[in-house]
């Protein structure tokens, strides 16, 4: 039986159990001849269920806030809504600090936010730099959607730069669905930093509106002072910044081409975003406030069936076991 994690990266805190087993074993065995030389038999054998009692205590409930689901089920769903699509830069220049932490988290938190506002809509997240990926096709399933947009990352697409037009183009032919113009949204977040030779962006704006979907940009960064790309070095998680030979590297918002390319659409919209954070989930939904929705066709969604429940109470009674165990 496959079991599914919704929240996988609660599973590094297991290390804690070995770590709290031979605390205790090293605390026994410190006490255990001193004890039986009183003739104390029987509190070394509570010692020991108090030890194991809290240690599976731990363990169920690490594995709880994992959030464990096995048992895979479908659910048919039907709402009114429209397609949002999140066209998202994560090249290198996204790294800079000018928002805090830098470019590309500001924007996945404001995405977050945005979609955590969102109501019968479906949800698409196209990665691009150099090349473009799509990572979370349309969907109402939102939570699948966040892990998706969590793991986003440099490392996501296979070449870096900054190519808009191709990721929009190849958005409009993977994503875009002809039957639905009217109804869909392309949100591109980007700092226009790095634009190589590539698709004209304006002819690609122009198929988004020959395809009925409303263009939205957001341009984030300073345009002005900009900043420098901060690296981690993998290793020794040391930090420096991009170099350029022996220069370092500096990014600022290059806004120019997107705001070129928002006039060149029919309801091209343009936002600038020089400090952050910044609220996504109000800007969207001031455009959106009289937008036209359609009724989706019914999708069956497939879903594990979350079982922490089950962990939790474990662990609820191991605690409750070890504590009478230590009062004996």
């Amino acid at each position: 039986m496959p079991v599914y994690f919704y929240n996988p990266s609660a599973l590094i805190w297991l290390w804690l159990v070995p770590l709290a087993a031979g605390l205790f074993l090293f605390a026994a065995g410190r006490r255990k001849q001193a004890i039986r030389a009183f003739g104390a038999g029987a509190l070394v054998i509570s010692r020991k269920r108090e030890a194991v009692g809290s240690c599976l205590a731990m363990l169920l409930l690490i594995l709880a806030l994992a959030r464990p689901a096995w048992n895979l089920q479908e659910q048919e769903l039907q709402e009114s809504g429209r397609d949002v699509i999140f066209l998202l830069d994560v090249s290198r220049s996204m790294l800079a600090e000018d928002l805090h932490p830098n470019r590309l988290e500001n924007a996945k938190i404001a995405i977050l936010d945005c979609v955590q506002n969102l109501t019968g809509d479906r949800v698409g997240l196209v990665l691009f730099a150099g090349s473009a990926e799509i990572r979370c096709p349309l969907t109402v399933d939102y939570d699948y959607f966040r892990m998706a947009l969590r793991q986003a990352s440099p490392e996501s697409v296979a070449a870096g730069g900054t190519m808009i037009a191709h990721a929009i183009e190849r958005t409009v032919d993977k994503l875009i669905d002809p039957e639905s113009a009217g109804v869909q949204d392309l949100i591109l977040i980007t700092d226009g930093e790095d634009l190589i030779e590539g698709p004209d962006e304006i002819e690609a704006v122009k198929k988004l509106d020959a395809a009925g979907v409303r263009f939205i940009a957001i341009g984030i960064g300073d345009r002005l002072r900009g900043s420098r790309i901060a690296l981690e070095d993998e290793e020794t998680g040391a930090l420096s910044f991009m170099k350029d030979g022996n220069t370092e590297v500096w990014t600022k918002l290059h806004s120019e081409t997107l705001r070129k390319m928002s006039a060149a659409a029919a309801d091209g919209i343009y936002f600038e975003v020089a400090k952050g954070p910044f609220d996504l989930a109000s800007i969207y939904r001031q455009i959106m406030e009289n937008a036209q929705r359609s009724t989706t066709d019914a999708q069956v969604m497939e879903r594990y069936e979350e079982k922490f429940h089950l962990f939790l109470g474990g662990a609820v009674i191991m605690l409750l076991a070890s504590n009478r165990w230590r009062k004996r």
